[in-house]
């Protein structure tokens, strides 16, 4: 029980003239500093329960994160129902951990009055407040609704992309764009219904800012992809294909991820449909990738992918006043995207690596000749072939990847502010498939089109600019981390990865949630804000170099 304290509601008896004013003078002083003391105890009592709560709601959310690990990796199949109803049940205990009065009343009194906290102590509350808000100014019916129309706009996504057919879908994604909509405007009838659909998954950001962003990135790549196709001696293509043995490319992925700083004592490597990170805590992360027999790049650059979220996971800061506390949390979803990219775009594909990685590939598959007859700069290039056509996302390289996560943000964008309906999404997805990739890659129906993501069937609107901000967070990242160590590429080449990652652990990882943005994140790190034009460069210079443009 919080006790309010109200500094001058006592009265003083006043009847000795002067004398007396002066000693009641003298006691208003010293009743002054009690106050000041019982307000201290008083915000570090409140604090000590909000606390207490936090670590709480965590450890619930690390026994959530086993289940959802153990659901995608080992539980056996007639388990699903039972798995489902424990999964219910917990949610429910998090919601009411998460929504009780008395804890919402002990935040709400420290973010108003409570200024004798340490910064740290700050951004908990500041962390944990929002949240709270966000989640009770949504009505229990609600999150019920969107809860089943999951599930529905799940198996009607799976049916439309199977009969290619996006009128299937039609009326969940219109039933979505409702409900995050109002969902919006219970939250905050005052901000862009964007804006804060966009804060559940990068905090800080809006859509304001993500325009200024991607009329940038746009003006640079659309040309740059165009100069790229119309070069006259691109690197040969075809040179990593062939058979390769997936049990040998799971041992070969998880000798990389064990040499690029993956600790087995506070984690696991798995096998699983569709690659993720979890886990319960930096102590216990868990990490899947997947392997085609035909073709080796994509179990290697998804397993180091997977990597960067791993060591992202591992390497949040555990001091007192972090641990299993908000602000120990990742940032934003951009941010750990910019540390997975980081990994698999500026190390894995970069020129150096490909002296630590080739003795291991010849190593691994002798049989295959043609692998045995690279050199470090042909598998470079190899490894760097800008695709053409480029129809769909996950399949995309790192040219033409972002201008497929602009035409998502421009389309949930106008679906929620009303500028596009629900039915014209099938064509308008289309016409800036052709306007921004070629021609070439517009898509043939709607599998290929505006059903290939999932997301949309889950309500996930304001997530796909996650993906691009990562990119450019992680160029931008990298560029400080070459400026600080100029041994860097020389490190990377030798299989010598330890120094970056304790760069990152304490430049990036161990600050978690502290910083209020991405773009406060990348002042702190890199000495300004994000900057669309570092991420152009970067692009500019490595395929200029790789296409002889």
């Amino acid at each position: 029980m919080i006790l309010l304290f109200n500094f001058f509601s006592r009265r003083l008896n006043m009847v000795y003239g002067k004398l007396i004013a002066f000693v009641v003078v003298l006691g208003l002083l010293s009743m002054s500093t009690m106050s000041t003391a019982s307000s201290q105890c008083d915000s570090k009592t409140a604090y000590a329960a909000v606390k207490s709560r936090l670590t709480e709601i965590n450890a619930l959310e690390g026994i959530a994160g086993i289940l959802g690990w153990d659901e995608m990796v080992l539980l056996p199949e007639e388990a699903s129902a039972v798995r489902g109803t424990q999964k219910e049940v917990l949610t429910g205990i998090l919601y009411d951990k998460r929504s009780d009065a008395t804890y919402g009343e002990q935040l709400k009194l420290l973010h108003e009055s409570a200024s004798d906290l340490t910064d740290v102590e700050k951004a908990n509350v500041r962390l944990a407040y929002n949240e709270y808000i966000r989640l009770v100014r949504l009505p229990k019916e609600m999150v019920q609704r969107q809860s089943a129309l999951e599930t529905k706009g799940y198996n009607a996504w799976i049916e439309a992309r199977t009969k290619k057919d996006f009128s299937i879908f039609e009326p969940c994604l219109t039933e979505w764009v409702i409900l995050k909509k109002e969902e919006a405007r219970l939250i905050d009838d005052k901000a862009p219904t964007y804006d804060t659909l966009l804060y559940t998954f990068e905090k800080g950001m809006t859509a304001t800012r993500l325009d200024e962003i991607f009329v940038e990135v746009k003006k640079g790549l659309i040309p740059l992809i165009k100069r790229i196709r119309e070069s006259k001696s691109p690197p040969i293509t075809g040179q990593l294909t062939g058979s390769f043995d997936t049990s040998k490319q799971a041992k070969l992925c998880k000798e990389i991820a064990l040499d690029l700083g993956f600790n087995e004592k506070c984690g696991r490597l798995d096998v699983s449909v569709h690659p993720f990170t979890g886990g319960a805590h930096p102590t216990d992360v868990r990490m899947t990738t997947r392997f085609k027999e035909n073709d080796v790049t994509e179990g290697l650059t998804g397993a180091i992918h997977e990597t960067g979220h791993a060591l992202y996971e591992q390497g949040r800061n555990l001091n007192d006043d972090y641990k299993d506390l908000p602000v120990s949390s990742a940032l934003s979803m951009g941010v750990h995207e910019s540390q997975s990219l980081l990994w698999e775009r500026m190390v894995a594909l970069s020129k150096p690596f490909q002296e630590y990685l080739l003795p291991k590939l010849q190593a691994y598959f002798p049989e295959n000749e043609i692998l045995q007859e690279l050199t470090p700069t042909s598998l470079y290039s190899a490894m760097n072939i800008v695709k053409n056509p480029s129809k769909i996302r996950v399949e995309a390289d790192e040219v033409t990847y972002t201008l497929h996560v602009i035409l998502r943000y421009e389309i949930e964008k106008g679906l929620l502010d009303g500028t596009i309906a629900v039915k014209d999404v099938p064509k308008l997805w289309n016409d800036k498939m052709a306007e921004y990739l070629g021609e070439e890659s517009r898509p043939e129906h709607d599998a290929e089109g505006c059903l290939q993501d999932v997301h949309w069937s889950g309500g996930a609107l304001g997530y796909f600019p996650t993906y691009s901000l990562g990119a450019m967070f992680a160029v931008q990242i990298f560029n400080t981390a070459k400026k600080d160590m100029p041994d860097l590429e020389r490190d990377l080449a030798a299989g010598k990865f330890a120094p970056l990652k304790a760069w990152l652990n304490e430049r990036v990882h161990k600050l978690g949630s502290f910083p209020i943005s991405g773009d406060d994140l990348m002042e702190t790190v890199t000495g300004s804000k994000l900057d669309p034009n570092v991420y152009l460069g970067y692009l500019e210079d490595k395929y200029t170099d790789i296409y002889n443009l």
